[in-house]
């Protein structure tokens, strides 16, 4: 449940990472943006965008109303935390998750 997560090292390199549990989906998603203590712009800040939203549906045909997203920060620490997240949103929000039509019986959101 929730486990065999790639290290941070894999975001560093800018991949993201998808997968599901139990009716929730989520991406991972590496990103940067400009240190704000560097004048010059050169310097970035990495981070990590985690979204979750239940199924059947991709996160691009799923109403953004349906997704819930947090940044965490882009190290090892950030992913730890992150996964964290993930695991408390599944277990806290079971009805969000188990509470879902198939695929077979609805049409995408967007």
């Amino acid at each position: 449940m929730l486990t065999g997560f790639p290290l941070y090292h894999y975001f560093h390199c800018g991949n993201p990472y998808s997968g599901s549990e139990g009716g929730m989906r989520y991406l991972i998603v590496p990103a940067k943006r400009a240190d704000p203590s560097d004048e010059s712009g050169k310097k970035k800040i990495e981070y990590l965008t985690v979204t979750v939203w239940p199924e059947p549906w991709s996160i691009e045909h799923t109403a953004d109303e349906k997704k819930t997203t947090q940044e965490f920060d882009g190290n090892q620490g950030g992913l730890d935390q992150a996964i964290a997240w993930l695991s408390e949103m599944y277990h806290t929000q079971p009805e969000r998750w188990k509470n879902r039509p198939s695929i077979l019986d609805c049409d995408p959101d967007k």
